[in-house]
């Protein structure tokens, strides 16, 4: 059964996630008619006939005792018929109260306008507006604001009224309940806010809810024919809201927000999210829905509680549907909206790396999925918590009985009405025939004014709007122009959700190889030979696939013939050794085979046999050197020029390692013994202490441009302008108008003679960012040249190695260039004797000796470490990083201290130059490598979260080797590792060297050493 319902509610929120459109309209519709059903219900009557009530006197004497109020005024048709309009005057400034001709004095109101009924719309019309002492008066129209501020004051003097009737318990109780349900609402948006989801996906949170209500009382008004009161709905509504709560629907949005970076179709994210939670959503409402009909069986007679839970409990009922529906088809235009926004700003930030634009949508529609850890749901439910609720709820008003409405069945909370005081009554005649009083809501007249002015005319817009869309020609252009606007909207919805397919296509079709049939048939046209097979490399068909053949002429075409064929754009038709001649010849550059030949992959064949010519180096006819199973569009206009293949590195894996709190599989690709297997051991010793703890202290990338003056005196007042606030406010406006994802930290200026050097420093988002920072440092010279009075200033070069990038500098290790990260972590001194068969003594000791004061003697500038280059430049080959940039983030302190007897480490690294998105990173197994941490492409709701972590794994795997190392050298076994692990062969016996007696050489040392012999790294 429980199978059946998942299954059920999964289909129904599958197929409004696939007809989103479809589904909130058809929702929205079936609300306005159920709000068009009840609203002349709840709207108190008092309030649309503006208030009028009606006193009768019969002929005779005045007599106050003999006003009766009436409800029908036709039956007092021979009756003298009389108008009361109380007037009120909002006096500002000391205004004196003006003087109204045929008004009377009354005990609530300064003055009341008497006339006769049938007179009274001419005498309103001459009082609309008018003049006293000076003062223009202008009457407030009831339909207007002042009407919103009325029916707020008559509910204030009602909720006022009740206060003061009700026991001091009750209103305590009540007022806990607001704050609840304030603090549920609430509580929505902060935790959707969590999961970095817009407002709009907790507003539709609330208004599903909503939709509910207003199904629920239509129902109940309509169907179950029970109407509950205001009053009662106002005092029970609050517990209901805090009760039943929007746990699991922020559950599910958060769900499928999560899942939406992922390769799976919208129907599925919506239809998994919603039936994860069937289970759970249906325990806590249904559980409600029976205590709340429970109560309706044994409440008969306090028919208000008893309407109230028929209404909770169909409200309920409402809920769960549209949860299925109308919140589902929300949640699926959630991730289409989101989905192509992403794809777009994935697309922008690799062109703006300087990609072609073909690979940039290709690698942005072809994005593998990226891993997001799923926010732990917890199986606990407040449901014991939920029903504790419910049931002090019931006792609260089955003991005290406070609250009217129990008993009542339709209590109108608004019945404010307008009485007849015996002043005013005083001042009335009677006629012969009867007097009848109509007795109409105050008038409002407020001072002329700008505010007044602005009022009345966004009034009569909206008034005019209103007249005419009851207008019948053009209330049908309306609705014509509606059911036009959602088929708009359905087809650009269909257009969104297929987007990316059609983007890959086209992009394939562009950078499609041509069709090998294609050119068989073609080559069969122009030159009517006979034709065999022929691989691509006839040297290596083996390496090849299968479908990497075509139809080619044995007979190789003289020199001439094949120019002829370049000529002509016919290079396609060609066999490989016929467009390798031309290469060979110097006819055809080898940077324009992939243009001529429109196949990369072919390219890359033909090159290696012009190279294998030109070069003398037959060894480009083998496999030696790879060059098939290879994706080389990622490759063409991205990472590589004059491709001949690829280069294998093998590639390991270090970890576990727990980085603040998270366990990481570190990839390291690299060719020196040794160096993985001691990661590991230093993973290990860091992981029994509790891990790594990082911190990262800047996020910023640079560029140092260097510019030229005429004259010392014009550098000086261009630095002086750049340090300013001004020049600083100018610059990152240009700056940051070139990028949507580079945004300008801050310029610093050095000067040099007439030489001036502009570093600047910007976040880049997840992108390393070297290209995106050129072009809008480009731009902001020649910003600074047009726009800030510095034509005489000429750029010497856009980078002035003032950044500095791909050398060692002290200004990268004193200021920062990257991403700057301290990694920390503790091992007791256990795991120390243990692990790494070494002591905390001597490992601090000798990182005092070696890593400070022996770089100290050696003038190193951010070399105070054993090896972090090593693993810097590991990871960024394995990950797709510029190795070049290991200069500059191999900068690096390493500390060690005693505390207690445990071992405190720590790594420093000011300038790691990492970037997810761009480079290297778009070739798929490095991109694969990145996918492994977890940190593949753009961060999908912070921008830069990627990239920073991966800088923080970085600086951990650095501190895991350094401690590695360090423990090595300590224990004095580096040899003895390095000679077993990739050295030599273990001596034969007879070989072996005879033991050297020594003094200070006892047993255990021999046994630490030939134990710490399998760890081994090299320096």
């Amino acid at each position: 059964m429980l199978n059946y319902l998942q299954t059920a509610t999964a289909n129904l929120a599958r197929l409004s996630a696939h007809k989103p459109i479809h589904v909130t309209l058809l929702t929205s519709l079936l609300v306005s008619i159920a709000y068009l059903a009840v609203v002349d219900e709840y709207i108190p009557g008092s309030l649309e006939n503006n208030g009028s009530v009606y006193y009768y006197h019969p002929p005779g004497t005045s007599d106050f005792n003999k006003w009766t109020q009436v409800d029908d005024p036709a039956q007092y048709a021979d009756a003298d018929q009389i108008s009361l309009v109380p007037l009120v005057f909002r006096r500002k400034n000391n205004h004196v109260l003006p003087n109204v001709p045929d008004t009377i004095t009354g005990a609530h109101y300064e003055k009341i306008l008497m006339v006769r009924s049938s007179a009274l719309d001419s005498k309103m019309d001459s009082l609309s507006r008018f003049t006293a002492e000076g003062v223009t008066w202008k009457a407030r129209s009831h339909n207007k604001v002042a009407r919103i501020l009325e029916y707020g004051k008559v509910a204030y003097k009602k909720v006022c009224q009740l206060i003061r009737g009700a026991e001091a318990f009750d209103i305590c109780l009540i007022i806990v309940a607001y704050i609840a349900m304030a603090y549920t609402i609430l509580k929505v948006f902060i935790d959707l806010k969590r999961s970095d989801s817009s407002f709009w996906l907790g507003f539709s949170t609330i208004v599903s809810s909503t939709f509910a209500f207003i199904f629920a009382l239509a129902i109940t008004t309509k169907v179950f024919e029970t109407k509950v009161s205001l009053l009662s709905m106002t005092e029970g509504i609050p517990f209901l809201t805090a009760i039943i709560g929007f746990k699991h629907k922020v559950s599910i949005a958060t769900a499928v927000v999560n899942d939406s970076a992922s390769n799976l179709d919208v129907k599925t994210i919506v239809s998994t999210a919603i039936a994860s939670h069937t289970t759970s959503l249906l325990r806590d409402h249904v559980t409600v829905i029976v205590a709340l009909l429970s109560a309706l069986f044994y409440t008969a007679k306090m028919e208000g509680l008893r309407n109230f839970c028929l209404l909770s409990s169909t409200i309920l009922t409402f809920d769960l549907l549209l949860t299925y529906t109308f919140f589902s088809a929300v949640l699926g235009l959630k991730v289409e909206i989101t989905r192509a926004r992403r794809t777009h700003d994935l697309q922008t930030a690799l062109e703006e790396e300087g990609i072609s634009s073909l690979v940039a949508a290709s690698i942005a529609n072809r994005s593998a999925k990226n891993e997001y850890p799923k926010g732990s749901d917890s199986r606990t439910t407040v449901l014991s918590f939920k029903i504790m609720m419910l049931a002090v709820f019931f006792a609260f008003h089955g003991l005290w009985l406070g609250s009217s409405w129990l008993y009542g069945s339709s209590s109108d909370l608004f019945n404010d009405t307008i009485g007849l005081s015996k002043e005013t009554a005083q001042q009335i005649s009677v006629s012969s025939k009867g007097t009848l009083i109509t007795l109409l809501k105050p008038q409002v007249y407020v001072p002329n004014g700008v505010l007044v002015t602005i009022e009345d005319v966004i009034s009569s817009i909206l008034e005019s709007v209103s007249r005419a869309i009851k207008d019948s020609l053009i209330s049908k252009f309306l609705l014509f122009g509606f059911a036009v606007s959602i088929s708009f909207n359905a087809y650009f919805l269909n257009a969104t959700r297929y987007q990316r397919n059609a983007t890959n296509k086209l992009v394939e079709r562009e950078m499609s190889r041509p069709k090998l049939s294609g050119i068989a048939k073609s080559s069969k046209k122009s030159r009517k030979t006979k034709k065999k097979n022929d691989s691509y490399d006839n040297d290596d068909s083996s390496s090849n696939d299968s479908a990497l053949t075509f139809n080619a002429p044995v007979k190789v075409l003289p020199l001439e013939e094949c120019v002829k064929h370049l000529k002509e754009g016919k290079v396609k038709e060609l066999n490989n050794d016929e467009v390798s001649s031309l290469v060979v010849a110097g006819k055809l550059p080898l940077y324009a085979l992939e243009k001529q030949l429109g196949d990369n992959l072919r390219a890359v064949v033909v090159r290696r046999k012009a190279i294998a010519k030109l070069a003398n180096a037959p060894v480009l006819d083998t496999d030696k050197l790879p060059f098939a199973h290879y994706d080389y569009d990622r490759v063409f206009g991205a990472c590589c020029e004059n491709v001949i293949g690829y280069m294998p590195l093998p590639v390991g894996v270090a970890g576990p390692l727990i980085i603040d709190g998270v366990p990481y599989h570190i990839p390291m690709a690299t060719t020196e013994g040794c160096l993985v297997a001691s990661t590991m051991r230093g993973c290990k010793a860091i992981n029994s202490g509790g891990g790594v703890q990082t911190i990262l202290t800047q996020d910023g990338m640079t560029r140092g441009p260097c510019v030229s003056f005429p004259s010392l005196a014009r550098a000086g007042a261009c630095k002086l302008w750049l340090d300013s606030e001004e020049g600083q406010r100018t610059i990152k406006k240009a700056f940051n108008s070139t990028s949507r994802f580079a945004r300008l930290q801050h310029v610093k200026t050095a000067i040099a003679g007439t030489l001036l050097f502009i570093r600047f420093k910007t976040t880049t988002g997840d992108a390393m960012g070297m290209n995106m920072i050129s072009k809008g440092v480009e731009h902001s010279l020649k910003f600074m040249m047009e726009e800030c009075g510095f034509e005489d200033m000429s750029v010497i070069a856009v980078s002035g190695n003032y950044c500095t990038d791909k050398k060692p500098a002290a200004i990268n290790w004193i200021e920062g260039r990257g991403k700057s990260v301290v990694a920390e972590a503790r091992i007791p001194a256990d795991v120390v004797r243990k692990v790494l068969k070494s002591d905390v003594d001597a490992l601090v000791e000798l990182n005092v000796s070696k890593n400070l004061v022996g770089s100290a003697m050696a003038g190193s500038v951010g070399g105070f470490n054993a090896h972090a280059a090593n693993l810097v430049t590991a990871v960024y080959l394995a990950c797709g990083q510029d190795p070049a940039q290991n200069v500059e983030s191999s900068n690096c302190i390493t500390l060690m201290n005693k505390v207690g007897d445990d071992l405190q480490i720590s790594v420093s690294m000011p300038s790691i130059e990492v970037g997810t998105i761009g480079g290297g990173t778009i070739l798929e197994a490095q991109g694969s490598m990145l996918d492994l941490l977890g940190v593949r492409g753009p961060h999908p709701k912070n921008p830069g979260d990627n990239s920073r972590r991966l800088a923080c794994i970085v600086a951990s795997a650095v501190l895991a080797a350094e401690l590695s190392l360090c423990s090595a050298l300590a224990a004095g076994h580096l040899v003895q590792s390095h000679m077993q692990h990739n050295r030599s062969k273990a001596p034969a016996n007879g070989d072996a060297p005879k033991p050297v007696a020594n003094g200070t050489i006892n047993g255990q040392d021999i046994k630490r050493l030939q134990e710490g012999s399998v760890n081994c790294i090299k320096s």
